[in-house]
């Protein structure tokens, strides 16, 4: 590590102990995430509240060091070295309903904001419990399932910009949301809280819309094995899935890596005892961009991630 970076960390140090805060160091970040693959952050700090999110990413900015924030651990890879810098694990939850309007910080669990709703008789995200993910992630990525997406329910978004320190509240008009994209992919704002806009429903039809997702889910995903969710975008007018097993690649493994038997938009990654048995990230990239040449090859269709690959790698082919 270069010495401006061990400097920033070492500054980081001092000001987390004077504040009151706890930093881990070489945290493993494996764990952390559904995929169980890779290595450790330079220094991770779990935000309990917002105040604290905001507060910790102050600090690091304070000190010059890079910051990475992780909900769920779902929908990324990371590198087998590991990220540098801050990891800033988001577990700020508190929900607020009011009526049919929710506002839920960024660390809330979807699935478990979907059961909230689904007691609560609010209609319109049922759809939420097939997403393994936090809000803050959720509305970062626009994503969606069964037809529904954050676009369609969110009104607004409190944010915390870091360029000027403020914190304020966007329109869903400001958020530019896309297909699995919106504005915060491209901005440093960060995500503290979203209020969503439902409907009056009946408990019992909304939680058995729940339950039939569920069970398409069960039936269809690897949910039994460690995945990081879809592995592809699905291109305009097509599915990634059926793409990858028309191109006989479902069963296909690279090292610990391998694309699922169940459905083909997912990799799977062995489980191990650790050490050297332990799923590699590289071999999970290695297999997506061997996916991606197949397909391409064979359809002439490039296939674009959805998830992400984070941290320290070698070369960027994402």
């Amino acid at each position: 590590m270069m010495a401006t970076a061990r400097d920033g960390l070492r500054a980081l140090d001092r000001t987390a102990d004077a504040a009151g805060m706890v930093l881990e160091r070489d945290a493993p970040l494996a764990p952390l995430t559904t995929l169980r693959v890779g290595g450790p952050a330079d220094r991770l700090a779990t935000a309990d509240s917002i105040d604290d999110l905001v507060a910790l990413r102050g600090l690091a900015d304070e000190a010059g060091v890079p910051v990475f924030l992780l909900g769920k651990g779902s929908d990324l890879v990371v590198a087998d070295a590991g990220i540098r810098g801050l990891v800033i694990r988001v577990r700020a939850g508190a929900m607020i309903v009011e009526g049919t309007t929710v506002r839920a910080e960024a660390g809330t669990s979807m699935t478990g904001l979907a059961k909230r709703c689904a007691r609560e008789g609010l209609a319109g995200f049922d759809w939420g419990i097939s997403i393994p993910g936090s809000v803050g992630g959720a509305v970062w990525a626009n994503a969606g399932a069964h037809g529904g997406d954050m676009a369609g329910i969110v009104r607004e978004v409190e944010v915390y910009d870091p360029r000027d320190g403020s914190r304020r509240t966007l329109a869903v008009d400001d958020c530019a949301f896309a297909y699995r994209d919106s504005r915060f992919k491209r901005s440093p704002e960060v995500v503290l809280s979203a209020m969503l806009a439902l409907t009056a429903g009946d408990p019992a039809e909304v939680s058995a819309a729940i339950d039939a997702h569920q069970a398409q889910r069960r039936a269809t995903q690897p949910l039994a094995d460690q995945n990081a969710g879809s592995v592809f975008r699905n291109p305009p007018g097509d599915h990634a899935g059926r793409l990858i097993e028309a191109a006989g690649l479902k069963g296909h493994r690279i090292g610990t890596a391998q694309v699922s038997t169940l459905h083909a938009n997912f990799i799977i990654t062995d489980r191990g005892a650790g050490g050297a048995e332990r799923a590699r990230a590289s071999d999970v990239r290695a297999l997506g961009e061997h996916v991606r040449a197949v397909v391409a090859d064979r359809f002439g269709v490039e296939l674009r991630y959805e998830i992400e690959f984070v941290g320290e790698w070698t070369e960027d082919r994402a």
